[in-house]
């Protein structure tokens, strides 16, 4: 036996330098594949950047000091209890929430994140209940009522993906820490109907499970699907290289317009349509945007990082990050700091040995190379700060000077809005209202560039609209009914498109009687998602509009 251990020992090590590389090719797959001329991500490159960063911070910390990995386990069930205990607060009314509609949200902007966080402490907040049952009653206690407070609030949030990915971490905390697999192994030889048994009412309430959760929110669970099917259109017109970081947004839109302009959309599917910021499948985007290489990179980084936290013992760390990996399936967590920093928290513990495995002799040498190279990854931090802050200071800018925008003070801004550009032209926000500033004040040309830059941020149909309005101002009609189509090719069901396009068609320079009535009787006809008063009013103008070409048709 004491003859294995060392080359058992050699292959661990070389396991976790594998996933080690692994990591650092798809940083590389991200910077290869990355538009430096478009830029359309520049904030997210850097973030990236800073999370390569800290995973090998990560590595040298937990290589040089094992008990490290310990204490940021530690340091997460911490934050996920504050958390708890804000969203209690907030679902008593005692803590303001985040959002205008939903009371629980923690610090997060709505709940489906905030579920996906409280989600990812369960397994931790399990294990360790498990290791400290029977050694350390205080401790015991304490982990149970972290566990207590998190399932408290837990069901507020209304989070089906998040439920579902506690679920299964928690599994995994069980199966290993409770030795169940064994378990079951003894129980098959003695009884197997009896597993048998217990297997398929296991299976029955699975599906039901499953079934029930998918009909809590059915409108919802169709549009997500609905989604991945558009994601997945989009990955087939460049499966090699993708669209690189940032490049979700455009693509989605071209596979979305091209789909229902071929006329195979359902009416279920045109009514569940939507223009997301998110692709709600982490696993999809990072395909669509990082190619088949990056998707299957990332994938395999995965697999590794929850095996390698089962082989070293991290079984807490290793239901966590399962439980993230299972919520990015059908939500968006890569896209918030909070969970990225949480994957690679998680992931660097996974891979790193537990205190009591950590055997490897630390030479001097070895740790004047650690230190030096922290010392590198320290300046290269502060690198990409440096530049993160130039952006950070210039939407501070913009925050000063967006109550104007609001007052439809459109001249005030102006200026303003051309200085924040170059730093914020990776911001659909920004770039739209800066379009619809220079629209007001006619700036028509400069407008239709900056409306061209936000149809690569965005898959937001309004930047259609405003485009063509824009058109429509300059007398290029062509152009103006391109766009208005456009719009009611991304979203089918929306009226404001139709709108536009009736007012294209009844204008006495573009005069098309038959295609105004077409487009007028959708915004008439078409039953729109939210009744509200801009709804009315449209129709009140399409018929006025109706009826003065009548008189003048009969003139």
């Amino acid at each position: 036996m004491n003859a294995i251990n060392p080359n058992k020992r050699l292959i661990n090590t070389n396991i976790d330098i594998f996933i080690d590389l692994i990591v650092f090719s798809f940083i590389v797959v991200i910077a290869v594949n990355y538009d430096y001329q478009g830029h359309l991500a520049p904030v997210s490159l850097y973030t990236v950047f800073l999370l390569g960063i800290l995973w090998c911070i990560c590595r040298v910390c937990f290589f040089l000091f094992p008990v490290f990995s310990k204490q940021v386990t530690y340091a997460i069930i911490i934050l996920g209890l504050v958390e708890g205990v804000w969203g209690l607060g907030q679902l008593y009314n005692l803590l303001p929430s985040s959002h205008f509609v939903f009371k629980t949200t923690g610090s997060f902007f709505n709940p489906g994140p905030y579920g996906g966080f409280i989600a990812l402490i369960f397994p931790l907040t399990l294990h360790f209940w498990l290791v400290f049952r029977h050694k350390n009653k205080i401790l015991e206690h304490v982990f149970l009522a972290v566990g207590i407070i998190l399932l408290s609030v837990f069901p507020a949030t209304l989070s089906r993906t998040a439920w579902i990915a506690a679920i299964i971490g928690c599994i995994l905390v069980l199966f290993f820490d409770t030795n169940a697999i064994a378990k079951l192994r003894n129980i098959e030889k003695r009884n197997p109907p009896r597993v048998i048994l217990a297997t398929a009412i296991m299976i029955v309430l699975f599906i039901g499970g499953i079934y029930g959760i998918f009909h809590l929110k059915k409108n919802s669970a169709n549009g997500r699907l609905f989604m991945w099917k558009i994601t997945a259109l989009a990955i087939k017109e460049s499966p090699a290289k993708g669209v690189g970081l940032g490049g979700f947004p455009a693509a989605y839109a071209q596979a979305q317009m091209d789909y229902f302009k071929s006329g195979i959309g359902s009416e279920t599917e045109k009514l569940v349509a939507g223009s997301p910021e998110y692709a709600f499948n982490e696993y999809l985007r990072i395909f669509l945007e990082q190619g088949v290489l990056g998707g299957i990179l990332f994938l395999l980084l995965t697999v590794f990082i929850i095996r390698s936290g089962i082989r070293n013992k991290q079984i807490g760390a290793s239901g966590s990050f399962l439980t993230l990996s299972v919520f990015a399936f059908a939500s968006y967590p890569y896209y918030l700091w909070e969970f990225l920093v949480m994957w690679v928290l998680l992931g660097s513990v996974c891979v790193s040995k537990t205190e009591k495995a950590h055997r490897k002799k630390k030479t001097k040498r070895n740790i004047y190379n650690s230190i030096l190279f922290l010392i590198v990854l320290f300046a290269c931090t502060l690198l990409c700060l440096k530049q993160l802050q130039l952006y950070s200071q210039a939407k501070k800018e913009w925050t000063k000077i967006r109550p104007l925008y609001n007052m439809r003070s459109y001249q005030s801004v102006m200026d303003g809005y051309a200085q924040l550009y170059p730093r914020l032209n990776h911001d659909q926000k920004f770039v739209f209202e800066y379009a619809v500033a220079l629209n007001a004040m006619q700036e028509y040309g400069k407008a239709d560039s900056i409306l061209a830059r936000g149809l690569q941020l965005s898959c937001d149909p309004m930047f259609y609209n405003v485009k063509g309005r824009n058109y429509h101002e300059m007398k290029k009609y062509k152009e103006a009914e391109t766009c208005y189509l456009n719009s009611t090719y991304l979203l089918p069901e929306r009226i404001y498109p139709y709108y536009l396009l009736t007012k294209l068609y009844a204008d006495s320079a573009n005069y098309q009687p038959q295609k105004m009535k077409r487009a007028a009787h959708a915004v008439l006809e078409k039953e729109p998602k939210v009744h509200s008063t801009a709804i009315n009013e449209m129709r009140d103008e399409v018929k006025k509009i109706l009826k003065s070409k009548e008189i003048e048709d009969e003139k």
